[in-house]
């Protein structure tokens, strides 16, 4: 049989790698913004001092979850002048909900800004720490897990090269259509199982029942195998 010819971005696409840099790019963003709230925190720990500011405007803004669920973030408009310094500055900030039942309009607020560097301020230097924590916390374990995802699908491209470059070309009877308990974008997954002409039990990737139906049971479909770990691989979805 003639062999199947692919590009290495389409293998990659295939098996899914696209999906584990989205992770890990998304893990470095949650990262960076904990590193930067850590910074802004240590900074003022070391070189801040305290002012008095004014409440200019507190408000909610609330936002909904994929599920349905309300997410509401705590915010605070106040003014403020550095020491030492007769120009006044106007500063926004996420605040902990416990600070921001304690502010009114108009009311006072306790100001920690940068002895050098008054740009860098807030009213809440606790959640700032806090978020610094959590977000560079979070980033860190959303990288490891790009990495890990990554490093398995970088395995499954290369079986998939190896397969379609070295790899015995065989015929595959298929023995069934099995649901998974796997659900992409609330749809239920299912993989395809087959036996190969060397009586060698086989599964094919994840998909969506109806990409599947078209081979029943009985039906014979083409497959290569990985010749390092002979893992078969069907040819539809390569």
């Amino acid at each position: 049989m003639e062999r199947k010819q692919v590009s290495w971005l389409r293998v990659a696409r295939r098996v899914g790698l696209f999906w584990a840099l989205l992770v890990l790019v998304f893990g470095l963003i949650f990262a960076t913004v904990g590193g930067v709230m850590a910074w802004k925190a240590m900074t003022l720990a070391r070189d801040g001092v305290t002012v008095t500011g004014e409440v200019l405007e507190t408000h909610i803004r609330s936002s909904h979850t994929s599920d349905g669920a309300t997410r509401r973030s705590y915010h605070v408009t106040y003014r403020f002048i550095p020491e030492g310094e007769g120009t006044p500055l106007i500063r926004v900030d996420d605040v902990s909900q416990r600070l921001y039942w304690t502010l009114r309009t108009g009311g006072t607020v306790e100001v920690t800004h940068a002895r050098h560097n008054p740009d860098i301020a807030t009213v809440d230097l606790r959640n700032e720490r806090m978020g610094g924590v959590i977000f560079t916390s979070v980033g860190v374990l959303i990288v490891l897990v790009g990495l890990g995802l990554g490093g398995w699908m970088i395995g499954r491209k290369l079986s998939v090269l190896r397969a379609l470059r070295e790899g015995e070309v065989r015929e595959a009877r298929v023995k069934g259509i099995r649901a998974t308990d796997v659900y992409k974008n609330k749809v239920r997954q299912y993989v395809l199982d087959w036996v190969d002409a060397s009586g060698t039990p086989d599964s094919s990737m994840m998909d969506r029942f109806e990409h599947l139906s078209a081979h029943p049971e009985g039906s014979v479909i083409t497959v290569y195998i990985d010749p390092q770990t002979g893992r078969g691989w069907w040819e539809a979805q390569i």
